[in-house]
């Protein structure tokens, strides 16, 4: 087994929250578009979204970057037909199989993926082999290994990851990150509690929040990543990457 699946509840759950409606997505999203912006500057963009998920980033970067070709590819086909009835450009993929694409990315997300990957490492290197040479990656998973419980076995996950683990994984994946950081530090409390002290597990991997709780979590968020993340803990690492050389 390459990928541990997630359920149709959670599918449902990531294509009504995705598009950045949800202080999660959009906090996400930030980090994410911010490195980006930094990192690609007006360089016309061919986006791969390795696990594209139900298509809320593939349609929220079309609309934000100068986007020439893009593509996604994922190992849930239910979230797939989701993005492709928005539109998008998908297709099913086993990634313990050589990638198939129509153009050679240089510009790859991969968000939340790895860890649900039993070999993310020959995932990568399989990404290697089909992007171009000076192609950015950028790749958010959950962190601190320390909060793993019965939330994470219901998510898929195989793994939480240290800073050092997923430079490891990279690098044996064939690139070399230039920049790894912690996220989401202010929801290190709130985890630890529930995972340790309470020992709930949630029924969907984002509960619902009221309005103001969504746009107070956002605005936290924000802050933090204006701050530069400067606390060296968080639920998740953010790295941008690149093949050596």
């Amino acid at each position: 087994m390459s990928r541990r699946e997630i359920s149709s509840a959670h599918v449902a759950g990531l294509s009504s929250a995705d598009d950045g409606s949800y202080w999660w997505y959009a906090v996400r999203q930030a980090h994410v578009f911010s490195t980006l912006r930094r990192c690609v500057g007006d360089r016309p963009v061919d986006h791969l979204d390795l696990g594209c998920g139900a298509g809320g980033v593939m349609a929220n970067l079309a609309a934000s970057f100068p986007l020439r070709r893009q593509h996604g590819l994922d190992g849930t086909q239910e979230a797939v037909d989701i993005a492709t009835s928005r539109g998008l450009d998908a297709n099913y993929a086993d990634f313990r199989e050589p990638l198939d694409l129509p153009f050679e990315p240089n510009v790859v997300t991969c968000l939340d993926v790895l860890e649900h990957l039993e070999d993310p490492v020959l995932a990568l290197r399989h990404l290697t082999a089909v992007t171009d040479k000076d192609a950015l990656l950028v790749v958010t998973v959950p962190a601190m290994p320390s909060l793993h419980s019965a939330w994470d076995d219901v998510c898929g996950h195989y793994r939480r990851y240290t800073r050092t683990s997923l430079v490891e994984h990279l690098r044996s994946g064939g690139w070399e990150p230039a920049r790894v950081r912690h996220a989401f530090s202010y929801c290190v409390p709130p985890a630890w509690w529930q995972r340790r002290v309470t020992k709930s597990v949630q029924e969907f991997e984002f509960p619902p929040v009221s309005p103001f709780m969504n746009r107070l979590m956002t605005w936290v968020g924000h802050s933090e990543r204006l701050l530069g993340c400067p606390m060296p803990f968080g639920t998740s690492l953010i790295a941008e990457a690149r093949q050596p050389g």
